[in-house]
């Protein structure tokens, strides 16, 4: 999947999500607060639904962050162990210790939160492509679970139905939150 299509997922996704999220960690925080704090969610889960692709030399998260692209995608084969169980499991352990030293500071479960629902939006697009992923790496097996090719008519047509799909949901979940 393309960048925008990825980034419509990861939005759609923690908006599903924002209720979770909203009754779990930002129950009793006042409204402009709250406000903010959504924000940095979804935010981080932009982010997240890109940093898959920071294994991939020419893609956007690679060129944003060089020095992470040096150091961890550029030893990696692209759809290989970032867009493995094995790696959003260590991005767990790593979020997790961030919050952990921080005394389960709100902001940074909200960092964590939307950046982890954003990483699972992108394996989940990227799995329907006939690419696929190698989800159980290191078992260099790619797994697909449709034929739809990337850059494809097919994705442009999936890209502008989440397109529609994430305005009614922004909008849903703002009247709802007034």
């Amino acid at each position: 999947m393309v960048k925008e299509t990825h980034i419509k997922g990861g939005y759609i996704f923690a908006l599903l999500a924002l209720p979770f999220i909203n009754n779990k960690f930002l129950v009793g925080y006042d409204l402009i607060y709250k406000l903010i704090l959504i924000s940095i969610y979804i935010y981080f889960s932009y982010i997240g639904s890109l940093f898959p692709d920071i294994d991939m030399r020419g893609s956007y998260i690679s060129k944003r962050y060089p020095i992470l692209y040096k150091k961890i995608g550029s030893k990696f084969k692209h759809r290989g162990f970032t867009h493995s169980l094995i790696f959003i499991s260590f991005l767990c352990y790593i979020f997790g210790l961030l919050v952990k030293f921080s005394d389960n500071n709100i902001v940074f479960l909200c960092l964590y939160n939307g950046f982890i629902i954003g990483y699972i939006s992108h394996l989940c697009l990227d799995i329907i492509t006939k690419e696929g992923i190698q989800i159980f790496y290191p078992i260099c097996i790619n797994f697909s679970l449709l034929p739809i090719k990337t850059s494809s008519k097919c994705e442009k047509i999936i890209c502008k139905a989440l397109n529609f799909v994430f305005i009614f949901l922004l909008g849903y979940r703002f009247y709802i939150l007034f």
